[in-house]
C-alpha cells in the first residue's frame, strides 16, 4: 500500500514545485477563475495541476451534487480571494496525455497546463490544507481516477446521527 501512495505523493511535490518550468507574472483583472482548478488567462483556459476541486456545475461524465457544487463555488471563490493576495505566477506545464491526445487535440479537454503561484506558494496548496480541493496525481501520460467528491464530502460532513 505504502507503494501505491508513494509515486502520487512524489509527483504531486514535483507539480507544486515545478522544476524547470519558468513562471510569468501575471496580472489578476487578466484572470477569468472558472472554478478552484481551472482559469482563463487571456482567452486561454489552463486545468492546474497537482490539485483537483470540486465541480461547480455538472459534468457530461457525472451529475454532480447540490452540495458538490456548493463546495466547488467555495473553491472558486477562495482562488478568486487569493488572486487578490500578492504577485501571481504561472508556470506552463506538460498535460499528461497521450501522443494521440496532443495529435487531435483531446489532450485535456483542449486546455493547457499549469501552476498558478501567488506570494511564491502554489494555490493548490492553499486549498488542499483548506480543505477546498485533494492533492491529484499524473503521470507522464495518464492521470489516475479522478477523486470521488460524493465520498469526500461525506467523510467531511458525515450525516448527523439521532441523538439517544
Amino acid at each position: 500500500m505504502k507503494r501505491l501512495l508513494l509515486f502520487p505523493m512524489i509527483f504531486a511535490f514535483w507539480a507544486f514545485s515545478a522544476v524547470g518550468a519558468q513562471a510569468e507574472p501575471v496580472n489578476a483583472a487578466d484572470i477569468i477563475v472558472k472554478d478552484g482548478d481551472s482559469i482563463v488567462l487571456n482567452g486561454i483556459e489552463y486545468r492546474m495541476i497537482g490539485y483537483d476541486s470540486p465541480e461547480t456545475t455538472n459534468v457530461p461524465w457525472r451529475k454532480v451534487s447540490a452540495e458538490e457544487k456548493l463546495i466547488g463555488a467555495i473553491s472558486k471563490q477562495r482562488l478568486s480571494d487569493l488572486l487578490r493576495e500578492g504577485p501571481i505566477d504561472l508556470k506552463d506545464m506538460p498535460c499528461s496525455c497521450s501522443a494521440k491526445k496532443f495529435k487531435n487535440g483531446t489532450c485535456n479537454h483542449g486546455r493547457k497546463c499549469g501552476v498558478l503561484s501567488v506570494n511564491g506558494r502554489n494555490v493548490g496548496e492553499t486549498l488542499i490544507v483548506e480543505e477546498l480541493a485533494v492533492p491529484f496525481a499524473c503521470g507522464k501520460t495518464r492521470c489516475q481516477k479522478m477523486p470521488d467528491w460524493p465520498k469526500i464530502i461525506r467523510a467531511q460532513f458525515p450525516p448527523n446521527e439521532p441523538r439517544q
